[in-house]
């Protein structure tokens, strides 16, 4: 028997499905956090044009979640349409041990550990800030851009309001403008005008709008003294706000930072970053015992299993989590616990396996 050839077979086998696996649950994630943000940009609270950037960076974070899940179904869809083609007892046949079957889905295994470790560590939480940073910015340069084509946009906190009916591509100049103003002194007042056009100012950063041939109406709403005053130029300048980014999200806070960290909460996150590239090795570990199937059982009969046995792992890491960050656990206990279980069980399907235990 050829080991490295059916090695690379198996290895094959195995990498295609964590590949199909990964991909199909890569694409139900992101329809849903990409729904979350496409409502952002209904509201007209984030630009559009930033929906594929958030959408990608949001990607290297599910990532890390998806790894450990899609390997374990990876290995035992694949070992599923082995045994059912009776491919595993020809291999025994011919000399392999249930210990030379780990090999090739261990290699994979590694490779991903040391994949979701970078994730888990370094490009997930970076990738978590950068989005973080583009959605705040986004909403800070918003208050720059009063004029969207047929959409109310609410500016300095509901003190005022600005439509048009209409922009040309560029966004330079646009038709029949209403503005709704309320300055901090003074009394509110409402302005209507024909078209406009609007420049940024190179020295300076401001947007200005300026408004053509239209009307201003000042005066308090519910009495009859307005002051009516019709002008042909209105020009009206938008700083841009002040912005300092600023993020409190320990899930997006950097490794070095947590390292440093006694915060039990801190703690609990450095654990749970910990846990994921664990995880990957521990699971396909346990995928191999797990998917024996018996003579006449399902091709995919222990997927469910499988799915349970991912569920409670991934509910006992963030239980642990839970209770590191309360303190009810030394953050040198950690999460360990929760993997010694995992190992124990694994270790026990193992051996049962090679009929050590009976």
């Amino acid at each position: 028997m050829n080991r490295r050839l059916l090695d690379r077979y198996l290895l094959r086998e195995t990498a295609a499905a964590w590949l199909a696996v990964t991909v199909v649950l890569l694409a139900i994630m992101l329809s849903t956090r990409f729904a979350s943000v496409l409502n952002f940009a209904a509201k007209g609270e984030i630009p559009r044009d930033l929906l594929f950037d958030v959408a990608m960076l949001s990607t290297l974070r599910y990532l890390v979640i998806l790894i450990p899940a899609s390997l374990l179904l990876a290995i035992m869809i694949a070992l599923g349409r082995l045994y059912s083609d009776n491919e595993i007892t020809a291999m025994s046949a011919c000399g392999m041990s249930p210990r030379q079957l780990y090999r090739p889905f261990l290699s994979l295994a590694v490779l991903l550990m040391l994949l979701t470790a970078a994730l888990a560590f370094q490009i997930g939480p970076w990738a978590g800030r950068q989005a973080d940073y583009l959605v705040k910015d986004a909403k800070r340069m918003l208050q720059l851009m009063p004029l969207e084509a047929g959409q109310f946009r609410s500016l300095a906190g509901g003190r005022a309001v600005f439509y048009t009916a209409a922009m040309d591509p560029g966004g330079e100049r646009f038709g029949q403008v209403f503005a709704h103003l309320e300055p901090e002194r003074g009394q509110p007042s409402v302005v209507v005008a024909d078209h406009g056009r609007q420049r940024i100012d190179p020295s300076s950063g401001d947007r200005v709008v300026v408004l053509e041939d239209g009307y201003r109406y000042v005066g308090t709403p519910g009495s009859a003294d307005y002051d009516v005053v019709k002008f042909r130029e209105l020009t009206l300048r938008l700083s841009p706000p002040p912005f300092i980014y600023f993020n409190d999200q320990r899930v997006l806070a950097p490794t070095q930072a947590l390292l440093g960290s006694r915060d039990p909460r801190d703690q609990a996150e450095l654990q749970a970053r910990l846990a994921a590239p664990l995880s990957v090795l521990l699971l396909a570990l346990l995928a191999v015992p797990l998917s024996h199937l018996k003579p006449r059982e399902g091709r995919y009969g222990k997927l469910v299993l499988g799915i349970l046995a991912y569920l409670v792992y991934a509910n006992l890491i963030s239980l642990g989590q839970s209770w590191i960050g309360k303190g009810l656990i030394p953050a040198g206990v950690g999460l360990w616990w929760v993997h010694g279980v995992v190992l124990s069980a694994t270790l026990w399907l193992m051996a049962r396996r090679q009929s050590f235990v009976r």
